[in-house]
């Protein structure tokens, strides 16, 4: 693997629309054609050593699937940046930040077969924060892409967002919160309600407020000769 530039490589158009996901209460906006050059960018993520990111003495990482992570440092000013911010600033109103000097790149391959159509649903809370954004942008080529990310209420509370139900059912029952032990929930039905989805294109951007509950989406078993490859960073305030 060569080195590259990273705000070269990394560059995206700046002459870019601003879409409503239409996911009616859930505030997602997506953004096509973000890259510039998303061919390099998936030849250059895909050619990299992944290491685990999440692993658990007994858990199901690196047994039933790969769920690894990279890590980018970012140097500023970034374009990648600046136009999550201003597209930020444009929807929601609110003048945020980055939250890393870094970017991360989600790699995820199936060994055996998956066991929900969805990873475990969370939200991204950011800590010392008022708000936080999750930016993702989907780096696989157009014939590799399936599913996308989708977006759920939590059945206890009917609620979008983390809340004190929720708090107080991931207490109660290992089943309802992530861990790193299994990227599979198990029994989804019985605590999610999936409300809606963002399908997986080619260098889509994809905006919405951290505290909204989402996971990976995999309607089909699509991951095993290639890995799912997101790029996610946050933006806060």
């Amino acid at each position: 693997m060569k080195p590259f530039l990273f705000n070269e490589l990394f560059d995206v158009h700046t002459n870019l629309v601003i879409k409503n996901a239409g996911l009616g209460l859930m505030p997602a906006v997506m953004i096509d054609d973000f890259l510039k050059h998303p061919s390099r960018v998936r030849e250059v993520v895909g050619s990299a050593p992944a290491p685990n990111w999440k692993y658990v003495e007994g858990g199901r990482n690196f047994v039933d699937y790969y769920d690894c992570r990279l890590r980018f440092p970012v140097w500023f000013p970034n374009n990648m940046i600046s136009v999550a911010h201003q597209a930020v600033q444009t929807v929601y109103s609110v003048d945020t930040r980055p939250a890393d000097a870094s970017v991360d790149v989600n790699w995820f391959m199936q060994i055996n077969e998956k066991r929900a159509d969805c990873a475990v649903p969370h939200s991204d809370m950011t800590a010392n924060a008022r708000r936080s954004f999750t930016c993702i942008v989907y780096l696989n080529d157009r014939d590799e892409c399936s599913g996308g990310t989708a977006f759920f209420r939590f059945k206890k509370s009917s609620s979008l967002v983390h809340d004190a139900a929720y708090d107080r059912a991931s207490q109660q029952d290992p089943r309802v919160a992530e861990t790193g032990r299994d990227y599979w929930p198990e029994n989804a039905e019985e605590f999610w309600e999936m409300v809606g989805s963002i399908d997986m294109v080619p260098g889509r951007l994809v905006i919405f407020p951290s505290e909204y509950f989402h996971a990976a989406y995999h309607p089909q078993n699509s991951f095993y000769d290639f890995p799912r490859l997101t790029l996610a960073f946050w933006m806060i305030c």
